[in-house]
């Protein structure tokens, strides 16, 4: 399974970030290409402990159940919905969350999964390092494919 911290995935991330554009359409959903990246440093916060959110009720009920349906192979639902503190409905500047995004995707190589948050995650729960990296290799690439990159 590919994973953030393998540097060719890491690579292979950016370069296609890189084939964004501000006006790029998504082919499903609502975001725009901004809001998708600031939408993606949430999720990379939480792994990195830079940004710690409590435990959601519905992830005590089902989140164990939703985790290992997220980790298995194969794509994410394209209509897959998102939890409160993650969405983005406000306008971002294109070239700001670019630039973060692409800078925090860099620091996992530099972090590596060591540096990975032992708290659970607000849905899922508790995560080994190998699936912290991969939720949000797939995460990304779900997003990635949204807008056709």
């Amino acid at each position: 399974m590919k994973g953030i911290f393998n540097p060719v995935d890491n690579a292979a991330l950016i370069e296609r970030i890189n084939l964004l554009a501000d006006n790029t359409p998504p082919l499903w959903g609502k975001m725009s290409p901004a809001q998708m990246m600031a939408h993606m440093q949430v999720g990379m916060n939480i792994a990195f402990g830079n940004s710690k959110k409590t435990r959601h009720w519905l992830g005590r009920l089902f989140g164990s159940f939703a985790k290992r349906r997220q980790l298995r192979e194969g794509d994410f639902d394209k209509h897959m919905p998102t939890f409160k503190k993650a969405e983005i409905t406000d306008d971002r500047n294109f070239e700001e969350e670019k630039a973060k995004l692409t800078a925090l995707i860099k620091s996992a190589l530099i972090k590596g999964p060591q540096s990975l948050v032992k708290y659970p995650h607000p849905y899922f729960g508790k995560f080994k390092d190998d699936e912290w990296a991969t939720l949000n290799w797939k995460h990304f690439d779900h997003h990635l494919r949204q807008f056709g990159v």
